[in-house]
């Protein structure tokens, strides 16, 4: 399960909702089960550091409202 990261912080939010799905499935392969969060690992990570920039980028534009 190599793909790419989503475009996104929504598509990537997506997928996680659908691995949730997948993984919560009691037809999921046992097999697919390290596959599958290992993906999820991935996005979370990705969605995190989308959450950390926005937060940064965010809290400067208040800081340069705050300094005018």
């Amino acid at each position: 399960m190599n793909k790419e990261l989503p475009q996104s912080y929504d598509a990537a939010m997506e997928e996680l909702q659908q691995l949730v799905a997948r993984l919560q499935d009691p037809e999921c392969k046992v097999d697919q089960i390290c596959d599958l969060t290992q993906r999820a690992t991935l996005l979370l990570k990705y969605c995190r550091e989308r959450l950390t920039k926005v937060d940064t980028q965010l809290a400067q534009l208040l800081k340069d409202l705050d300094d005018e």
